[in-house]
Formats: structure tokens, sequence, C-alpha cells
């Protein structure tokens, strides 16, 4: 089964950034050259390097359904059962020692890096305690002789993905909510979780949280 390290948020504080980006109203035909310098110029540079092969009419915008909001750590790769909890017990004895993280969403971007097309929601709060359980996982499991993929953290959460038919204003106006948005607080866990596959199809469970600092 592949098994992944996650911060899961709780499932209101998804909804209530998820109606944030929704309550957005979308322009009937804004120019793209409204938008403020920023946004214009990183959208554009995406869409120059857009593949030739997007639909012809895309949504203006694809939301995170909020039960796939979540803030990746790494993936452990394909694990039997029994190295899936060798790693949830050596992450959790490790996690003892680990400082406590209450974080809230708090804030926005957009296009963040080369190859980006997601909006994000910032993090807020005890960041750096939370970022160093992160990096707390991948140490601990490699200590375990695993090689982790140390790219997937970002102290942020994707809650949509941009199109070719997203506009500059638009999105502009998207990261301008998510910035004056302040949800509630959650004391971090680390979740993981096993994809497996049910009558054909993918299907993703939460089999251990593991809490900061018990």
């Amino acid at each position: 089964m592949l098994v992944h390290g996650a911060f899961i948020p709780p499932r209101a504080a998804c909804e209530a950034v998820a109606a944030v980006v929704r309550a957005v109203p979308v322009p009937g035909e804004p120019e793209d050259d409204k938008a403020p310098k920023g946004i214009r110029g990183r959208l554009g540079r995406h869409r120059a390097s857009r593949p030739a092969d997007v639909p012809e009419e895309p949504a203006v915008l694809e939301h995170v359904p909020v039960e796939r909001m979540v803030l990746p750590i790494t993936g452990f790769g394909n694990l039997t059962t029994h190295d899936a909890h060798r790693v949830a017990d050596a992450i959790a004895a490790e996690a003892e020692g680990w400082a406590p993280a209450t974080v809230s969403l708090a804030g926005g971007t957009a296009l963040d890096f080369p190859g980006d097309w997601s909006v994000w929601a910032r993090l807020a709060g005890d960041v750096e305690a939370f970022s160093a359980a992160a990096r707390g996982v991948v140490q601990c499991v490699e200590r375990l002789g695993f090689f982790m993929d140390r790219r997937q953290y970002r102290p942020m959460l994707s809650v949509a993905t941009v199109t070719a038919a997203t506009t500059g204003p638009y999105l502009q106006a998207i990261v301008d909510a998510l910035e004056g948005f302040r949800g509630e607080e959650w004391a971090a866990a680390i979740s993981l979780t096993k994809e497996t596959f049910v009558g054909g199809k993918p299907e993703t469970q939460e089999f251990a949280r593991i809490p900061l600092a018990t």
C-alpha cells in the first residue's frame, strides 16, 4: 500500500476557506491588463508555458474538494503493513519530543513558484514548529532506511487550481479575499494515510494520527 504523511486541517477550517474562494464573483469578461502587475506577470508567464492540449473551455477555476485539502509532508512509497506500522511507531516516539504547534489559515497567494498552478491559503501561528515537525518526520523515517521526497512540504494549503480560463483580475480578487481571511486555530497532528484499491478504484484512508509533544 502507498503510504503518505500529511497535516490534515479540521474540516470546518477547510470549509471556511473554501467558502471565501467560492464567494469571489466570477467577472463576465474582465481584461487581463487590469490585474495588478504582480499577478498579471505571473499568470502571463504560466500561460506561456501551458501545455497545448488544454481543453477548449476549462472552468474559470478548479476548486480543491474540501475532503482533499491536506498539507502533504512526504510520501513513504509502497510499504508492507509491517513497515507502515514501523514508520508510525518511530514517528510517534519522536513526536513526543517535538514542540506543539497551533496554527490557522490566514492570508493567501497564487502561482508561488515555477510550475505552480495553485491558489494557496497561508498558515499563521506556530509555523516554525509546524515546519520543524514536517522536517522531523522525514528525518525520522530516513533513519529507518527509507528515502523520502523532501520537496513535497510547503506551509500552505492548496485550495484551487488556475486554468487557461483564469483571468488576472479574478485571480487577484481571490488572493485579496484570502489576504483578509483569518480562520480558526487548531493543534497540528501528523496524519499517516494509506492508498489502497477498492473495487478497482484508489481509496485513501487515515490509519494513524500522531499528536505533537504528548
